[in-house]
């Protein structure tokens, strides 16, 4: 930077004359006013993207920064000294390039400080993890400033910082270890972080794929690293907590799968979590199963025979050596009974190796959990090197197909160290649902936190469409019908339940609905086996994901149609799968059996049906029988399907438009693609242009449906 010439500009308060500084990408200008560091964003025909703060854009231990001098300036980065109103100086690098701004601050003092970036108020944003999730709605702007802490506590378990601002084409994020907060209003929006050294933040203008993109690469680049997903999560699976709670054994658990299978559900892994572990010890007493589960290798061949995997329960806390130790609460509910916990052997090699959360003296810290195994714990440092091979090859020890990560630990500044042994397990070949961890999801799956039935009509679904806007749309939050598949008061809200499981990556079962009649049952399975259709199509969607950073499993109204003002302020919970289909259950006021519908620009398909509508268009109080597939087929009109017997098929919808489609064979491998080379299906031949033949296919009102081979593709002509 010293090789740009010098320009000093001295802004000493509101009376100088106010300088504004420029840097260009070719779609943006930021501007900066000199005077006290407000930062807004234009587009190329000058209309404010991102606007100014009302005050200040830069504060250090809340004190405004009022005084700049420019040291260097170059057409891609400005540097600048800065003092505060009350005299605490740093040292600011301002980047522009491709659609990222990269803001770092180095405050001079070498103490703890908290550093706050700030913007003017937007009116709609999403996103910030489990934070956003416990919102009073989707859009997280209200009326007053709300300050979000992105902390580790009992119920926030996965957290963020980004934050996406879909009407504006603008989202921010900042990644460095200390305490996190993110302000937001009408007026303002706003990154805090108490940290001593630099901190830096990004932000990021451009179309939404654009925005996703650019943070994918980020976030990686500074050692967030996506895992690639696996097929094997997103088919039907089975836990055991909500079924049988600490009564899991060999006995039990062969039993109701057995039940299960017999009525036809496909269920291709099964969480056993409770007990399974020997007496005194926890899911990291490495290898040692107990009395419930006296004959492990018996028990992993059995599941194998019926094309189940198994996956066990893990967090990464460790009883520290000696013992035993005494928990002051000694039950628990689902019938656990604790008397003591032995020591850990295991945490000492953990010490020595010193790969454990420590406080600034190097001093291991210990963590109390309210829920399990309510004794001092260490915790994993996924940070430290060594760390994640060490505990991926203590889990090898289990000899079991993948874990539930359920870590329950509070933090407020410490929350990155969760990712690196997760997702270490991932990258080994295990099965991973994970529930802790910060900006990327260490697993295939990422749970919310423990929900009910009735949470799906606001906080499952909001929780949901965080985790998406957060860049993690696999998300899964419990079993079908949790805790509720023995009230028989309750089987409409269970199935609706279902309903909403069933568009979503992660669906599983738990309790039998035994008790139900035929046709209840029926339609309760009729939710299962949509799902089992879907499951290549969604999981082309999580490869899309990964691939492009672009939330295409679950992709929010707001963020599909971000153009689009009534899309961006539908709040009637729908989103897109994929870029062809749209969900839309019935969640809120299910009773009435009817909800409004928002359908975008473009022709729609009623999925169970076949009715069709022409977009943009409100459709008020449509009917969403118990039995109906909540869905509409839209988009690029092109969707993989699978039967019963296995065997796959693409339907392509009339929407009047040419389109490509890519999907991915199921071990995530190869791609291939459709091509719709019409923009209408009349008078169409479809061709398999890997086998170099035309193929025949059926036609019904508005549809065309063919077989296909997994991995080639195909075009209609």
């Amino acid at each position: 930077v010293l090789l740009f010439s010098f320009v000093m500009i001295s802004c000493v308060n509101a009376a100088s004359k106010k300088t504004d500084l420029i840097l260009k990408d070719k779609n943006y200008r930021l501007e900066v006013n000199t005077l006290n560091f407000q930062i807004q964003f234009t587009d190329k025909s000058g209309k404010v993207k991102v606007p100014k703060a009302l005050s200040s854009g830069l504060f250090i231990n809340g004190s405004p920064v009022v005084h700049t001098i420019v040291k260097s300036k170059s057409s891609k980065e400005i540097i600048f000294d800065v003092k505060t109103e009350k005299g605490e100086s740093a040292l600011v690098n301002l980047s522009f390039e491709n659609g990222i701004s990269k803001i770092k601050v180095t405050p001079l003092i070498a103490a703890k400080q908290w550093v706050s970036f700030r913007l003017g108020g937007m009116p709609v944003a999403h996103g910030l993890g489990d934070a956003g999730g416990y919102n009073e709605s989707f859009n997280l702007i209200g009326n007053q400033n709300k300050t979000y802490n992105i902390a580790l506590n009992g119920a926030s378990r996965w957290v963020s910082t980004f934050t996406i601002f879909p009407k504006n084409n603008f989202a921010g994020v900042f990644f460095d270890r200390g305490k996190k907060s993110v302000t937001l209003s009408e007026n303002t929006y706003q990154l805090n972080i108490e940290i001593e050294g630099e901190s830096t933040f990004y932000l990021f203008l451009g179309e939404p794929k654009e925005i996703y993109a650019n943070y994918k690469k980020v976030r990686n680049q500074v050692g967030f690293e996506d895992i690639k997903p696996k097929s094997r999560l997103f088919e039907l699976g089975w836990e055991s907590w909500d079924a049988l709670g600490w009564n899991t054994n060999q006995h039990t658990v062969k039993d109701i799968l057995a039940k299960f299978h017999k009525e036809g559900y496909p269920i291709r892994w099964a969480v056993t979590g409770s007990g399974f572990w020997d007496e005194g010890g926890t899911t990291t007493s490495f290898g040692r199963f107990g009395e419930k589960f006296p004959n492990p290798d018996e028990f992993k061949s059995w599941m194998h025979q019926k094309d189940i995997y198994w996956m066990i329960g893990l967090r990464t806390n460790l009883i520290p050596s000696g013992g035993p130790y005494y928990p002051k609460t000694k039950k628990r509910d689902k019938n656990l009974k604790v008397s003591s916990f032995y020591g850990n052997d295991e945490s000492d090699e953990a010490l020595a190796k010193n790969i454990l959360l420590t406080d600034s003296e190097n001093n291991p810290i210990q963590v109390t959990s309210t829920i399990f195994p309510i004794v001092p714990c260490y915790l994993i440092d996924g940070n430290k090197p060594g760390a994640a091979s060490w505990f991926q090859k203590k889990y090898a020890k289990w000899k079991v197909d993948g874990i539930k990560e359920d870590t329950m630990m509070e933090f407020e500044e410490e929350t990155t160290i969760f990712n690196k042994p997760i997702a270490k397990i991932a990258t080994e070949g295990g099965l991973v649902m994970a529930r802790c961890g910060e900006f990327s999801a260490p697993g295939t799956l990422l749970r919310i936190n423990d929900t009910g039935v009735w949470d799906m009509q606001k906080r499952t679904t909001i929780n949901y469409l965080q985790y998406a806007a957060s860049a993690a749309p696999n998300v899964y939050s419990d079993v079908a019908g949790v805790h509720n598949m023995h009230n028989l008061n309750a089987i409409d809200a269970n199935i609706r339940h279902t309903w909403l499981l069933s568009l979503t990556a992660g669906l599983a079962v738990g309790a039998f609905p035994s008790k139900w009649s035929a046709e209840e049952q029926a339609t309760f399975k009729k939710a299962i086996d949509f799902h089992y259709s879907l499951v290549p199509y969604l999981y082309s969607a999580g490869m899309q994901s990964y691939k492009t950073g672009f939330p295409y499993t679950l992709t929010p109204m707001s963020i599909a149609f971000s153009e689009d003002a009534a899309a961006v302020e539908f709040e009637n919970f729908q989103w897109m799968i994929g870029e062809s289909i749209l969900a839309a259950p019935l969640l809120k006021n299910y009773k009435d059996g009817k909800k409004d519908i928002y359908l975008p620009e473009g022709i729609w398909f009623d999925w169970e049906t076949g009715e069709k509508f022409s977009g943009p268009l409100t459709i008020e109080n449509y009917e969403i029988p118990l039995d109906k597939v909540p869905c509409f087929a839209g988009g690029k009109g092109v969707v993989l399907l699978r039967d019963k017997q296995d065997q796959l098929s693409f339907r392509i919808y009339d929407v009047n438009k040419k389109s490509t489609s890519e999907f991915y064979t199921m071990d995530g491998a190869e791609k291939y693609s459709v091509q719709v080379k019409k923009n209408n299906l009349d008078d169409v031949e479809v061709w398999d242009t890997t086998a170099k033949q035309r193929i025949n296919f059926k036609r019904e009102l508005g549809v065309i449906e063919f077989g296909i081979t997994e991995g080639h593709s195909y075009e209609i002509r």
